[in-house]
């Protein structure tokens, strides 16, 4: 689990990547117009596409993506871009293949045309909350009485949606999926008990996320062996449900939706665990019965020891005390900016089972931090809506009779 969080990326300087023979007699102003000016991607692209066509070895369907050389002038277009605004950073995966990339630090220059020009500018979508970032670091040199942020209700009434924090395992343990603690073999044993109540609550489908795939297969390789004189942890979510693992690069995400939709259709229930961030928990609907409950276990934060993040939290520091904050104000900015990247995250997997006026469903925070009102704030409003007053963390056995009153509630008037 110690590799979870090493991270093979390199900072690259751009005077590295310009520094082979012939490059400085290259003018990347000129090249970078030409290749806008004349649309030479688009061009070459149109040809490709026909060529291929007449060999048939597309169908007259058949759309290319976005064309090369489009990446290679937007590549040579970020070479040009200040140093402050960006870093270039190569990674070596295991199979021996490098990867370029670019991350733009700073957006506020490429924005600022557009908030100039425009009478208004909206910035609308599903998962923008925690919205403090927009204000400070996209547009920080946009006078505050100018700014208003607004979060709508969700389309669903209150009452179809059920949402509680779960701090303790049945045995009193505390909940705290945090890196430092979350490998502990008693923990991911607490887990496994906590899920086979809650699978034994919630009807049709189950899904729950976890912070990252290393945890998750950890955590299956733990619940699959046997305790002594007892049943293994997996077979005990067996006899609840159907249980199906999404796996890291697997290609077959629509073979695991396809049997988890099977399983619950046939009413034999099922139980998919993926991956905050996966293929699983962006831009597939778990609608109805595929999603009458969303767990997520524990707090993704992104890998803190990344040379990407690194950089982030460094400029994020850095251009705080530049405004004439303190060293301080600039070590909370970036803690709030890294917190605020994970609540997002979780806000988009969250959001994969309320998907239309007359659905239902139960949401469930495994960990107790997301009973402290600093992470609890960064929840959207229609989420904080859905949790008991004061937001107090029930007992397990409380949290499950909760769940049988609401689904009592809910099915027999769907």
């Amino acid at each position: 689990m110690a590799s979870e969080r090493h991270s093979n990326e390199v900072l690259v300087n751009v005077s590295d990547l310009m520094s082979g023979k012939g490059v400085d007699q290259i003018n990347l102003y000129k090249l970078v117009r030409y290749l806008r000016d004349s649309k030479l991607a688009r061009k070459v692209d149109s040809y490709v596409e026909s060529a291929a066509k007449r060999e048939s070895r597309f169908s007259e369907s058949h759309t290319l993506g976005t064309p090369v050389l489009t990446h290679v002038q937007g590549f040579l277009q970020t070479l040009m871009n200040p140093a402050a605004e960006g870093r270039f950073f190569f990674e070596r995966d295991e199979l021996d293949t490098v990867t370029l990339k670019y991350m733009l630090l700073d957006p506020t220059f490429h924005f600022k045309e557009i908030v100039e020009d425009a009478r208004a500018v909206v910035l609308a979508g599903g998962t923008l909350s925690p919205m403090d970032d927009y204000a400070r670091h996209l547009f920080a040199y946009v006078p505050a009485e100018r700014l208003e942020t607004w979060s709508c209700g969700h389309i669903v009434p209150k009452d179809n949606l059920f949402v509680r924090c779960l701090s303790k395992s049945p045995e009193g343990r505390d909940l705290d999926f945090s890196f430092a603690s979350r490998e502990s073999v008693p923990l991911i044993d607490a887990l496994g008990s906590c899920l086979v109540h809650l699978a034994s609550a919630v009807p049709d489908g189950l899904v729950v996320f976890f912070p990252s795939y290393a945890y998750l297969d950890q955590v299956s390789i733990q619940w699959q062996r046997e305790a002594t004189g007892s049943m293994s942890t997996w077979n005990r979510l067996e006899r609840q449900k159907v249980v199906l693992k999404e796996a890291k690069g697997s290609s077959s995400v629509e073979d695991i939706l396809q049997h988890y939709t099977r399983a619950v259709d046939e009413g034999r229930g099922a139980l998919l665990m993926s991956v905050v961030g996966g293929k699983l928990s962006e831009g597939i609907n778990f609608a109805d019965k595929l999603g009458r409950g969303v767990v997520v276990v524990g707090l993704p934060f992104p890998n803190i020891h990344s040379a990407q993040w690194k950089a982030k939290i460094e400029y994020i520091e850095r251009s705080t005390i530049d405004r004439g904050g303190s060293s301080a104000e600039g070590k909370a900015a970036g803690r709030d900016f890294y917190e605020n990247a994970c609540m997002r995250a979780v806000n988009q997997s969250i959001g994969r089972a309320i998907r239309h006026q007359k659905d239902f469903a139960s949401i469930l925070l495994l960990d107790r931090r997301y009973t402290t009102p600093r992470i609890s704030n960064k929840l959207p409003g229609w989420i904080k809506q859905g949790f008991p007053k004061g937001n107090a963390a029930p007992s397990l056995p409380e949290l499950i009779q909760g769940l049988h009153e609401f689904f009592r509630s809910q099915i027999p008037s769907s």
